[in-house]
Order: structure tokens, then sequence, then C-alpha cells
């Protein structure tokens, strides 16, 4: 595990997760969760988009 993500919780398949980005993306539902890849597909409701954020949490989500 990287070290610098070790302090942040991982999210599931099924999580919800706030976007801490300067992009404000808002409240996103993890749809899937590609290990091999490093990858979460997530769908943000709110702008109507579905994007593919970094699994390996460094700060820049948070799960709710």
């Amino acid at each position: 595990m990287d070290p610098f993500c070790a302090q942040f919780d991982l999210a599931a398949k099924g999580d919800f997760i706030k976007d801490l980005t300067p992009q404000k993306r808002s409240l996103g539902f993890v749809m899937l969760v590609d290990e091999e890849t490093n990858m979460m597909h997530v769908k943000f409701p709110k702008i109507n988009a579905l994007n593919w954020v970094v699994w390996q949490n460094h700060g820049h989500y948070a799960i709710v």
C-alpha cells in the first residue's frame, strides 16, 4: 500500500463519495472498482456524468 494513502479509507462498490478536488463534482456513487488499474467508475448524478476516478485515496475524495 502507498504510504501517502494509508491514512485515508478506500471506497468500495456501492459507496457514496464526496469529491474534494477543485473540479467540484459533488456527491458520487461508486459503480465499479478496478483494483488492477487503480481506478473506479463513479456516477455523479448532479452533473449527469460518469467518470473514472483514481481509486487509491490521496485525500481527493471522502466516503460518505
